[in-house]
C-alpha cells in the first residue's frame, strides 16, 4: 500500500483510540473549564490546510478575552507573559492537554496526526515575519509556508519533538521542509512515539526572549 494510505489508516486507528482512551479526561478538563471559565469550554480557530484550504482548529479554551500579545517577527508566537492564560489554562497547555479536540480535526480529515503545525489565517494574510528581512531569507520563508501547505497540518510534528522553545523559528523552519522532504510511515510512528516524552521533558511551549516589559501588543483576538 502507498504511504498516503498506511497514513490515513494511522490517524484513524491512533485519533480513535486516543479519543476513546481520554473521553473521561475530557470531561474532566470540560467541567473544570466550565466551572472556572463558564461556556464555551471549547475555541475554534480559523487555521490554513492542506493547499491553503481552510478550517476550524480546535483546542480546549485556555485564555480570556483580551488583547493578544504577539511577537510580530514569526508567525503564532506568543509573549512569554499573557495575562489572558488562566491557571488551569497553564496547566493544560504545559502537558499539551489543550491538543486533545485536535483528534476530532483528524477524524475529520482536515488534520494529521503528524505534519507541520497549522498557521493562523491571519499570520499568512498579513505576514509582519515576512518583514524587514533580506530578500534571501524572504525567499526561504515564502518557501517554507507554501512547501508545508502541500501536506495535511499535524497534531504533532518534527519541530515539537526537536525545539527547545517557540522562539526558534529557524529549527521550525529546518523541521517543517525536512518533514515534508523526507516523510515517512517510519518516521510519522517515530514522531508520535516520542511526542509524549518532549511533552514530559517540559519543553517550553512559550518564546523564552520574551518579558513581560517588552511583550508586544497587537490587535484585540479571541481566547485561546
Amino acid at each position: 500500500m502507498s504511504y498516503a494510505i498506511w497514513k490515513r489508516a494511522f490517524d484513524l486507528c491512533g485519533a480513535t483510540l486516543l479519543l476513546v482512551g481520554t473521553l473521561p479526561l475530557w470531561a474532566v478538563i470540560a467541567c473544570v473549564l466550565g466551572v472556572t471559565q463558564g461556556p464555551p469550554v471549547l475555541f475554534r480557530h480559523r487555521r490554513v490546510g492542506l493547499r491553503g484550504t481552510l478550517f476550524s482548529l480546535l483546542k480546549f479554551r485556555t485564555m480570556r478575552d483580551g488583547p493578544s500579545f504577539r511577537l510580530p517577527d514569526r508567525p503564532v508566537s506568543k509573549a512569554a507573559f499573557d495575562p489572558r492564560v488562566t491557571p488551569v489554562g497553564q496547566l493544560l497547555r504545559r502537558f499539551a492537554l489543550d491538543e486533545l479536540p485536535q483528534v476530532l480535526n483528524v477524524l475529520r480529515g482536515e488534520m494529521s496526526l503528524v505534519g507541520p503545525r497549522p498557521l493562523p489565517e491571519e499570520d499568512l494574510a498579513q505576514p509582519g515575519w515576512l518583514a524587514n528581512i533580506p530578500k534571501a531569507e524572504r525567499a526561504r520563508r515564502l518557501t517554507w509556508a507554501s512547501r508545508r501547505q502541500t501536506v495535511l497540518p499535524g497534531v504533532t510534528g518534527l519541530w515539537q519533538i526537536t525545539r527547545n522553545d517557540e522562539a526558534d523559528f529557524e529549527n521550525w523552519i529546518v523541521s517543517d521542509l525536512a518533514y515534508v522532504e523526507r516523510r515517512s510511515f517510519a518516521l510519522d510512528v517515530f514522531i508520535v512515539l516520542s511526542t509524549p516524552w518532549a511533552v514530559l521533558r517540559g519543553r517550553d511551549r512559550r518564546p523564552r526572549h520574551q518579558s513581560k516589559q517588552n511583550a508586544d501588543t497587537t490587535a484585540s483576538g479571541p481566547p485561546m
